[in-house]
C-alpha cells in the first residue's frame, strides 16, 4: 500500500548517512565504552530538543507527584541517557555471533516461552522499557521463530537498516502504519503456533481504547487483546532490566490467558490487565522508560470521549 509519507528523498539519505558513520564508530569500541559514548551522547541533547525535555519532566511530576522536582529532572535526565544506551546495545549486539551475544542477553523463563511454541504460540507481551530491541534479537538467537508488530518510522532507509538489524539472526516484521490489514498478518502467524511479539505502549491514532495511566487517560491499542481472544493464545509480559555490570536480563511472566469469549467489555478489561503489568515496572524503575514518546498526546480527546462515553470506563 503506497503512503508518501514513507518515499524516499535526498534529505532521508544524508540522515541515513550520517547515522551509518555514527554505527561505524560504535561498533569499533568495546561494549561497555560504546554503550558509554552513546548514553553521554544522547543524553547532551537534551539540550538542544529543550521544548521536549521540558514536556518529559512535566509527565514525569504528574506521573509521580510525591518525587521532588529535582528528583524528576533526574530521571528525566537517565531516561534521556538511556535511549542512547539502547542504541548503542542494540548496534552492538546485533553484530555479534550467537554465542557472544547470549553472554551480554539473557531469557528468564524460557520454558514459558518453549511450552508454549510446542502447542498453541503466545504473544509477548512488552513495551518501551530498558531495551526492547534487545529481547526481539534474543528470541530469535534462543532459537524462536518469531515476528514482531512494529511502526515505520519516517526515513525508510533508517527504517530498512532498523528491520535489518532487528531481524540479523532471524525473525519478521509486521508494519501496523504501512502494511495492509496487519491485523490479519498476525492472525495467520499465530495460527502457525508462532510467537509474535508486540510494544503495547505506543499511541495509537485509530481503533484504540481509553484507559488510566498513570494517573491520566492514554490511548492503547486492543490489538493484543483481540488477537489473544481471537486465536486463544496467552500472552506472556516480558520485563527486560539491565544488570550493574551491563549485561541484560530477559523475564518471562506467567502467561496470562485471555477471555474465552469475545466482547468489547473483555476486550478493554483485558487489555486494563496487561497495562496494569508494564504500570507497575515502570513505577518500580521510572528511568528506564522511555519518556520521551508522548505517551498522553490525545489526553483531552480521550477525557471528553469518556465523558461522553461512560459505560466504556474501566
Amino acid at each position: 500500500m503506497a503512503n508518501d509519507r514513507f518515499q524516499k528523498t535526498p534529505s532521508h539519505y544524508i540522515q541515513y548517512l550520517a547515522l551509518k558513520a555514527l554505527c561505524f564508530m560504535l561498533r569499533c569500541l568495546p561494549y561497555r565504552v560504546a554503550v558509554a559514548y552513546g548514553r553521554g551522547w544522547v543524553g547532551s541533547t537534551r539540550r538542544i530538543l529543550r521544548g521536549r525535555f521540558r514536556r518529559v519532566i512535566r509527565d514525569i511530576q504528574l506521573a509521580f507527584p510525591e518525587k521532588s522536582p529535582s528528583q524528576c529532572r533526574q530521571i528525566a535526565r537517565e531516561s534521556w541517557r538511556n535511549m542512547g544506551g539502547i542504541m548503542a546495545e542494540f548496534l552492538k549486539l546485533s553484530s555479534m555471533p550467537v554465542d557472544e551475544f547470549k553472554t551480554y542477553c539473557r531469557i528468564e523463563g524460557i520454558e514459558k516461552l518453549r511450552q508454549a511454541e510446542a502447542t498453541t504460540g503466545g504473544i509477548i507481551h512488552i513495551g518501551h522499557f530498558t531495551n526492547w530491541e534487545a529481547f526481539g534479537l534474543a528470541a530469535s538467537a534462543y532459537g524462536f521463530d518469531k515476528a514482531v508488530l512494529a511502526q515505520r518510522v519516517d526515513n525508510p532507509y533508517v527504517d530498512e537498516e532498523i528491520n535489518r538489524l532487528r531481524n540479523v539472526f532471524g525473525g519478521h516484521t509486521f508494519y501496523s502504519n504501512h502494511q495492509d490489514k496487519p491485523f490479519f498478518a498476525c492472525m495467520r502467524w499465530l495460527k502457525k503456533k508462532k510467537m509474535l511479539g508486540i510494544l503495547f505502549d505506543q499511541n495509537t491514532i485509530s481503533g484504540e481504547i481509553w484507559l488510566p495511566f498513570l494517573g491520566r487517560t492514554a490511548a492503547f491499542s486492543p490489538i493484543t487483546a483481540l488477537l489473544a481472544i481471537k486465536t486463544q493464545v496467552p500472552v506472556f509480559p516480558v520485563n527486560v532490566t539491565r544488570q550493574p555490570d551491563g549485561k541484560l536480563v530477559c523475564t518471562v511472566y506467567d502467561p496470562v490467558l485471555p477471555p474465552q469469549e469475545y466482547s468489547l467489555a473483555r476486550v478493554r478489561q483485558f487489555t486494563k490487565t496487561l497495562v496494569e503489568y508494564y504500570e507497575q515496572w515502570l513505577r518500580q524503575d521510572p528511568a528506564s522508560w522511555l519518556w520521551a514518546h508522548n505517551r498522553w498526546k490525545r489526553q483531552a480527546e480521550g477525557e471528553a470521549y469518556l465523558a461522553a462515553h461512560p459505560e466504556e470506563r474501566v
